[in-house]
């Protein structure tokens, strides 16, 4: 199947992305509500970790047949290295399983897609 986007524009997608998830975990909780919209913190989590994947796995050179699940694991753990992050650093953030829980959900909807849609 044809890309909807090339490898180089959908690794810039990628990586303003990740920039974006690593700054938005990262700031402490005033800020982060002047930047929030009435919609599920969790729904967030979900909808911003689905579209992180799937660019990823757009961006990535073959890896095999595996590849959607590899960059889920990668995904994920950056997911949970941040959740953890929230928790050690004096940001007053602390650790949601449930964020973790609707990242991963995110991440599963996106490896379907990809895999429904044959990005291999």
């Amino acid at each position: 199947m044809q890309r909807l986007f090339k490898a180089k524009t959908a690794k810039g997608i990628t990586f303003v992305l990740i920039l974006f998830a690593v700054v938005g975990s990262l700031l402490p909780p005033q800020q982060m509500e002047q930047l929030t919209f009435s919609i599920s913190d969790k729904f967030i989590h979900g909808l911003y970790y689905a579209t992180l994947t799937f660019f990823w796995i757009l961006s990535t050179k073959r890896l095999g047949d595996q590849k959607p699940i590899k960059v889920g694991l990668y995904v994920f753990f950056l997911g949970l290295t941040l959740e953890i992050m929230q928790e050690v650093l004096p940001i007053q953030r602390n650790m949601d399983v449930l964020d973790v829980f609707a990242n991963s959900v995110g991440i599963l909807i996106a490896i379907g897609t990809a895999r429904f849609l044959e990005f291999k």
